[in-house]
């Protein structure tokens, strides 16, 4: 693997050899794929103000003329959107007050004509379309230039490589669950755990990217006070929906798709509102174990017990990951590991502004609190089926 690419496989030609659709092409393609990093770039070097930027970008939006933007078709539209975003988000490292209005006013109009659109860079633009686009036809939207760019490019396609195999996890225990005398619970169960392997492995590859990689582009997502959350791996919604889908919400979890609902991906929304109220009813698959619904063999119940580690090592590696790339999010000389979790005596307060993270909520919260939550489900399907906890929660 070469020192500049996260991932491997990725498996698409250059944008310059891929025949371009003109009809479905951004009017501002150009300027986002071949000139945005470089000025970018020229800011954080004092080589270009953020005037300087805005009346370039002003001048370029003139010239476009004003129907350039009008378009009729969705997807165009979210492609125009994204890149009137990464525009704005250009300005954030020199907070609110420095984004110009030209660009705020256009972003508000293509709201005006596509209510659905998000606002702010979100999830769904950022990974999804911006993938798309990679597949479409080989461009992809980054901050950065050079190697920098192809570690950001691989860190967005990463997860957009990734959450088909959670999303995978999450239908086979939607089967589980509500099928499940027509399946077979120890094969089906194991089909997750093949799956939640294949997610961790994508997640265990970020650890490739250096603290100073990281920050070059993650200060471009960062929200301010009143404003926006940002475009975070927290919003991620196939792993929602795979926590509801095994065990009930809590309080603070609760708290958490309170407050992210309108981040997630539009698409999820309503799926995961589904099993939020579903879940909290007891429509999950430990609460089913655990009163008897779903009745699981011996080898069907130590690979749920699997199921749980696994997910639990996704979240552990998450943890590592993000304490290596923001350590001043974690309390000096803290040690986060599954014994010490396992012995906290409830979840914290992610509201907390201590540190937060792109997402806007508190980093270290609200990583440890999904490890909680997991290893507390694991103990009562342990204890139900008097089965030891083997030592795996080190």
């Amino acid at each position: 693997m070469k020192k500049d690419q996260l991932f491997t496989g990725l498996g698409h030609p250059p944008r310059d050899a891929v025949s371009v659709d003109a009809s479905m092409v951004s009017p501002l393609r150009s300027y986002l794929l071949d000139s945005l990093p470089v000025d970018l770039s020229a800011v954080a070097a004092g080589r270009m103000t953020y005037r300087e930027l805005a009346d370039k970008q002003g001048q370029l939006l003139s010239s476009l003329g004003p129907h350039a933007l009008r378009v009729d078709d969705l997807a165009v539209a979210q492609v125009i959107q994204l890149d009137l975003l990464f525009m704005i988000n250009g300005f954030l490292p020199g907070g609110p007050e420095v984004v110009p209005r030209h660009l705020s006013d256009a972003v508000a109009a293509q709201c005006a004509r596509f209510p659905s659109l998000d606002p702010h860079m979100s999830y769904e633009l950022l990974i999804d379309v911006n993938a798309g686009e990679w597949h479409r036809s080989g461009d992809i939207r980054v901050f950065t230039e050079g190697e920098l760019g192809r570690l950001e490019r691989d860190f967005y396609l990463g997860h957009h490589l990734a959450e088909p195999t959670v999303r995978s996890a999450f239908e086979l225990l939607c089967t589980l669950l509500q099928e499940a005398d027509g399946v077979d619970a120890a094969e089906t169960l194991g089909a997750v755990l093949r799956s939640l392997e294949e997610f961790r492995l994508y997640m265990a590859q970020y650890g490739k990217l250096t603290r100073d990689a990281f920050n070059s582009f993650r200060q471009y997502h960062m929200g301010h006070p009143g404003g926006p959350r940002g475009a975070s791996g927290a919003f991620m919604p196939s792993v929602q929906l795979l926590e509801l889908v095994l065990l009930a919400p809590t309080t603070e979890y609760e708290v958490y798709l309170d407050q992210s609902m309108a981040y997630f991906p539009d698409w999820s929304r309503p799926l995961i509102a589904e099993w939020r109220e579903a879940s909290s009813q007891g429509d999950n698959v430990v609460d089913a174990v655990l009163d008897g619904r779903l009745k699981l063999d011996d080898a069907a119940a130590a690979t749920l017990l699997d199921v749980i580690d696994k997910f639990a090592d996704f979240r552990m590696v998450h943890l590592g990951v993000t304490r290596k790339t923001i350590p001043e999010a974690f309390p000096p000389g803290s040690v986060v590991t599954k014994k010490g979790i396992a012995r906290q005596t409830g979840e914290a307060d992610i509201l907390d502004d201590h540190n937060p993270g792109t997402s806007g909520f508190s980093v270290h919260n609200v990583l440890v609190n999904s490890v909680y939550r997991l290893l507390e489900a694991r103990r009562s399907v342990a204890a139900r089926g008097q089965t030891p906890t083997d030592g795996r929660t080190k």
